[in-house]
Order: C-alpha cells, then sequence, then structure tokens
C-alpha cells in the first residue's frame, strides 16, 4: 500500500460492527485453544449511554462470560470459573475492544495507505490497546482485516462474508464468529 497522507479521522470510517443505541448483532462462536474447543453463541447489543453488552453462551445455555464495553472502561458482569484468569479476562477484553472498534477514540490521527488499484484503504494507528492496522475494503465498505501489535498478545482480525476469525498465533487461541 502507499502512504495517503496523515490526518484526522472518524470512527465511523472503520466501519464499526455496532453504530447506534438498539442496534444488536448475534454470532455463533467457536472458541478454539491449541486442540480444546467450546462452541456457542455471542450476542452483543449497544444500550443507550452507547456502551456495548456482550454475552457469550454455550449451546447448553451455559454463560461463559458477559461483560460490558464502555469508551473509557470494561466491566466484567460475570465470568465462568475456567475463563475467570486475569490473563484470559484481558486478552478477551482487548479482543472484543478491538472487534466493536472501542479501542479507537470518535476521532482519531493516523497514517492512511491505499492500494493502488483503490479497492483497499489501511490505517495505521496508535490505539487504547497499543498499535493497529485497519484496512478496510471500499468495494463493500466493511472491515477487512485489523492487525494487533503487541509481543504474545498480538492478534490478527480476518473479517469474510462467512466469518470473523480472531487468532492469536503466539498462543494458539482463535475465535471463530460466523453469522
Amino acid at each position: 500500500m502507499q502512504t495517503a497522507g496523515s490526518g484526522v479521522y472518524d470512527r465511523n470510517e472503520l466501519y464499526p460492527l455496532l453504530t447506534k443505541s438498539g442496534e444488536s448483532v448475534m454470532y455463533n462462536m467457536t472458541l478454539t485453544y491449541k486442540e480444546l474447543s467450546m462452541n456457542g453463541f455471542m450476542v452483543a447489543t449497544m444500550e443507550e449511554n452507547e456502551s456495548i453488552h456482550v454475552v457469550c453462551t454455550a449451546f447448553m445455555g451455559m454463560t461463559l462470560f458477559d461483560f460490558t464495553i464502555k469508551d473509557r472502561g470494561f466491566d466484567v458482569n460475570s465470568c465462568m470459573e475456567q475463563l475467570d484468569r486475569p490473563i484470559i479476562k484481558n486478552i478477551l477484553r482487548k479482543d472484543l475492544v478491538t472487534l466493536f472498534t472501542r479501542n479507537v477514540n470518535s476521532t482519531f490521527k493516523a497514517k492512511r495507505y491505499r492500494e493502488p488499484a483503490k479497492t483497499k484503504l489501511g490505517y495505521k494507528i496508535r490505539t487504547a490497546t497499543g498499535k493497529a492496522r485497519y484496512v478496510i475494503d471500499n468495494d463493500t465498505r466493511r472491515l477487512n482485516h485489523v492487525s494487533l501489535s503487541g509481543g504474545p498478545l498480538r492478534a490478527e482480525f480476518s473479517y469474510s462474508d462467512e466469518a470473523i476469525l480472531i487468532s492469536h498465533p503466539r498462543l494458539g487461541l482463535e475465535i471463530t464468529l460466523y453469522q
């Protein structure tokens, strides 16, 4: 990608999954850690105060976690015992905050990059969770890829029509969200 300049941009240019209060998304979810796998579904709703309430439940009805993402905070409402460890909650917090673009201020400074064919547009941003690269597909008007730096907690987010894949290559952890 070629540099297209830098400036101040609006969070909505990153095409967040939720943009208005009352809006909800639901995904089937597979959480894989090395050879272990857990299936369920995730529901996220934007509330009136612009916080995002995320609940992940196993198909049998057991709540895996229940979090609230705020512009400047993250509340753990409940978390199953096996996931209730600081490092795991930190990874889930970072992933969910990035998934719903809450690691980016409502207006942000960024370096912007453009592909020669002008089908993809990239942003290099300093976020609340570290350095991030966002790639937008101009044809479909949605996120295509997000890359977070950060040592062992480095993460890659890949968006397609069928699924969103969140992968932590150094940890052997993957979260797949299916439409």
